[in-house]
């Protein structure tokens, strides 16, 4: 499974592509660009609860992320972008190695409680074990690569929504 760090780069680049018209420079577009990288980490709350990968990392509730964004601002794109946001880290996971009983994720949840996990493993998994041999080289190179492949797409998000918003600006 990603790193934190991954998650983050993931939820910032799909909010973004969905919702952020005024630019990553604006105060208000900071802001959001800050709550749409949290989003994309928050699947991960459950490991408080010793329950990692179960429904938090299910399409539902992405879903129900949205509906509460919704409800609380009366903005479908926002909603859409914390949603969007939310259920990359869904993504990420499912392309993620897991080595932790059940393997995968609860990716379709309500709808299934089914564990699915890619036979495309993009990325490494991330230890917590920080006892082990090995833990940081490992987890710097798991991070290295979510860099590598994150990185241009979250490049290419933001260079698209300061595009989007400078040409609205000359409107």
């Amino acid at each position: 499974m990603p790193s934190p760090l991954g998650h983050a780069l993931a939820g910032l680049a799909a909010g973004w592509l969905v919702a952020l018209p005024e630019g990553p420079w604006r105060r208000e577009g900071a802001a959001r660009a800050a709550v749409f990288a949290v989003a994309g980490m928050g699947a991960d709350l459950d490991l408080l609860a010793g329950a990692h990968s179960g429904p938090t990392h299910g399409v539902g509730t992405a879903a129900l992320v949205g509906l509460a964004a919704y409800l609380v601002t009366r903005r479908a794109r926002l909603a859409a972008a914390l949603a969007a946001a939310y259920a990359s880290h869904t993504l990420l996971d499912w392309l993620g190695s897991d080595s932790a009983v059940p393997i995968g994720i609860m990716a379709l949840w309500p709808f299934s409680r089914e564990y699915y996990e890619s036979d495309v493993h993009l990325f490494h998994a991330i230890s917590r074990r920080y006892w082990e041999p090995g833990f940081w080289t490992s987890n710097l190179r798991a991070i290295g690569r979510e860099l590598l492949v994150l990185g241009p797409i979250a490049a290419v998000a933001f260079g698209w929504t300061f595009t989007r918003a400078a040409g609205a600006a000359r409107r």
